[in-house]
């Protein structure tokens, strides 16, 4: 099932246009930190069509200490989010495990040290 909100993180025209046709019919997608200023590929006719919100946001404003103090008192568990990490040698491994929504993945991260991918995951691919 298509998700209700989508977050879109890039900026890139083609990941927003992605993020449009990803959210389901009466959904949201935020745009958070748009990257260009103009963007001519936007399927407005199909946000419009399926009532998805189309929301942006530019900036986090002054939410650095209560995020911080929100993670240092234990309170958000951010290594729930990578749900798999891959040495930089198995990076397209990541990238096709991440193409498929079926996999669950909600964070793919690619380690460029060979020598500490391991602290994130037991086995490649795995967090």
């Amino acid at each position: 099932a298509a998700p209700p909100a989508v977050l879109e993180c890039t900026g890139v025209e083609s990941s927003v246009c992605t993020a449009a046709f990803t959210a389901r019919r009466g959904g949201v997608v935020v745009v958070i930190g748009v990257g260009k200023e103009v963007m001519n590929n936007l399927p407005f006719m199909h946000l419009s069509l399926a009532e998805i919100d189309l929301r942006f946001i530019n900036r986090y404003r002054d939410t650095w200490p209560a995020g911080i103090a929100c993670m240092a008192g234990g309170i958000l568990d951010l290594k729930t989010l990578v749900t798999h990490v891959f040495p930089l040698e198995k990076a397209m491994d990541g990238l096709v495990l991440s193409s498929d929504p079926r996999n669950g993945s909600i964070k793919v991260q690619i380690v460029d040290e060979t020598d500490i991918w391991h602290l994130y995951a037991d086995e490649p691919g795995k967090a």
